[in-house]
């Protein structure tokens, strides 16, 4: 599996964003990130088994150049960590809307954004292979 971010990987549909952020959705929370996600069966038209969104809020990071630093820095961490979760949704036919959102007020290592992502994809396969 290649370590690419397409643009098949991101969550543009307003529709799919307002369903996950509806509520009654599975949260994860790993300092800086909060991850809310929903499962669903995949369709005949995914190109992809997961749909992506990253959101660092004005509220937490003012700076633009911070926020969009953080994206850049979630985003990679993603696109490094993704192959576990992606093979699990691609053996099981079941599709995944997954938002991460900045939860700090301040930028973070790389690093610690890395640990945080890992840890949150791992609780997520870990929840979807006990169901």
């Amino acid at each position: 599996m290649t370590e690419t971010f397409t643009k098949a990987e991101r969550l543009c549909s307003q529709k799919l964003i307002d369903q996950l952020f509806a509520g009654g959705n599975a949260s994860i929370a790993a300092f800086p990130l909060r991850a809310i996600y929903r499962l669903s069966e995949r369709g005949e038209n995914d190109a992809a088994p997961i749909a992506v969104l990253v959101s660092v809020p004005k509220r937490r990071l003012h700076r633009a150049v911070d926020r969009n630093r953080m994206k850049r820095q979630i985003r990679e961490a993603y696109r490094r960590n993704k192959h576990t979760l992606w093979e699990w949704l691609e053996a099981n036919g079941k599709r995944m809307e997954l938002a991460f959102i900045c939860i700090s007020d301040s930028l973070c290592e790389s690093s610690r954004v890395t640990a945080s992502v890992q840890k949150i994809l791992r609780r997520i396969e870990e929840t979807l292979t006990a169901v």
